[in-house]
């Protein structure tokens, strides 16, 4: 698997301070295979799923390394543009001793860093392979794997082709140049492909909500506008929707016959504009676990050098060596997070593949299907992301206005052949998780 982490707060963080310095920086996961941080993640856990995870947890990721942070240098000199854009460095040399990347790193901050080493799945270990990838004033990485890509990547391409023609035909804003879509792909994984699938979901969900009236007789109510993170939420269960439609039709992934354990892993991560950020931690088979994931909101106080320039060390009751001790989940993690002082380093959430710091207490393992959003409000939203795949799921498309999205879509004006959009006919089989009864809105705490 490979591994990555996301960065977003009200104050800037250096790369070296998120990227480098910590005990467990990404860069030093990139050649420590033997010496993984996955505090708590095999608590409880059944034989065959622990197994599965340990062998992951082997998996090197020496194929590649990138990094994307946000910055409104371009803004300030290019009056069309607005806010902050995501730079990018990447490389297939091995970060740990590339001298570009630990000058950049010495001498670089931002309020938003995403940064990813690649494990790679298939040939070949290419610069155009390396997450994150940018779309615009978005950022998208992961980790995981879909399942059984090379005989459904044809159709994954047909499906964005038909998401193009429609973005095209009605001339609508796109994160992609000349709203060619599959052009854009430059690479063969099939991140890049789940990626492109996204956003040409997300441009034609924001051309939807664009077109509606926000009230009145006979108008859609949509009450959120297109830069809103329930527009990412929709994209985002939109894509999971069309990989199950076409896994479906090619009994692979989790519509394998006789095997319980096929399914797509997305641990996936999107960034807007610096300040906003969906992070899920998604496995769709029947059985087993997505690969680990780990959400912080106080860590970076101890990362930031001119808070902590030497980092503390963890307590000795912090058991950090015991792969099966438990510790918090996120929702007792948001819990006690309630109950402490404002940090110095402000608002800010951090989410990594593994934890950077070995301060345990500073972090929580998320559950299987569990999404973590982040507004520029500073307002973050947990939520099960299973409920839109199972029965009753009508409810939650209503429920968060989903559906009136749809309906003015599908009612667009032009004779555009409009693709099929709307709630997932068939419904998938998966498995309970502890987060089922948990979701929570809260509004992150100033200093």
């Amino acid at each position: 698997m490979c591994r990555w982490i996301v960065y977003v707060g009200e104050q800037s963080l250096m790369l070296e301070d998120l990227l480098v310095r910590p005990d467990h920086s990404i860069v030093k996961q990139s050649f420590r295979v033997n010496n993984r941080f996955l505090p708590g993640l095999y608590y409880g856990l059944e034989d065959d799923d622990k197994a599965e995870l340990e062998i992951q947890a082997t998996w090197i990721n020496v194929h590649g390394f990138g990094v994307g942070w946000y910055t409104d240098t371009l803004a300030e000199f290019d009056p069309s543009v607005k806010g902050m854009q995501p730079a990018q460095f990447r490389t297939i040399a091995p970060i740990s001793t590339d001298l570009a990347f630990s000058q950049l790193c010495a001498h670089t901050a931002s309020k938003c860093t995403l940064a990813h080493i690649r494990d790679a799945s298939f040939p070949p270990v290419v610069e155009v392979n390396n997450h994150p990838f940018i779309f615009g004033k978005y950022a998208f990485m992961h980790n995981g794997s879909v399942a059984d890509f090379a005989p459904i990547r044809f159709d994954v391409m047909r499906r964005i082709a038909e998401l193009q023609t429609t973005v095209q035909t009605l001339a609508l804003a796109s994160s992609v140049p000349n709203s060619n879509y599959v052009f854009n792909i430059r690479g063969n994984t099939d991140t890049e492909h789940l990626a492109t699938l996204y956003f040409a979901h997300l441009d034609l969900i924001k051309a939807g909500i664009r077109s509606a009236p926000r009230r009145g007789p006979g108008g859609f109510e949509i009450p959120f506008d297109t830069d809103s993170t329930d527009a990412l939420l929709l994209a985002l269960v939109n894509t999971i929707a069309d990989l199950h439609k076409i896994q479906r039709r090619h009994k692979t992934g989790p519509f394998t016959p006789g095997n319980d354990r096929a399914g797509n892993k997305l641990n996936l991560c999107i960034t807007d504009s610096g300040n906003q950020m969906l992070v899920c931690r998604w496995r769709d088979a029947k059985e087993g676990f997505p690969p680990s994931l780990y959400l912080s909101l106080t860590a970076g106080e101890k990362l930031n050098r001119k808070y902590f320039p030497v980092l503390p060390s963890p307590k000795v009751s912090e058991d950090i060596n015991n792969t099966d001790v438990r510790i918090d989940s996120v929702r007792e993690l948001v819990k006690r997070y309630q109950d402490l002082p404002p940090s110095q380093q402000g608002r800010h959430v951090i989410v990594g593949s593994e934890p950077c710091t070995e301060y345990v207490n500073d972090w929580g393992l998320f559950d299987q299907n569990q999404c973590v959003i982040v507004d520029e409000n500073h307002k973050l939203k947990i939520i099960n992301l299973a409920k839109f795949f199972r029965e009753g799921r009508e409810h939650e498309f209503k429920k968060y206005h989903f559906s009136n999205v749809f309906d003015q879509i599908s009612n667009s004006e032009s004779n555009a052949p409009t693709p099929v959009i709307g709630v997932p006919t068939q419904t998938i089989d998966l498995p309970d998780s502890k987060c089922e009864a948990f979701e929570v809105e809260l509004d992150l705490r100033k200093v």
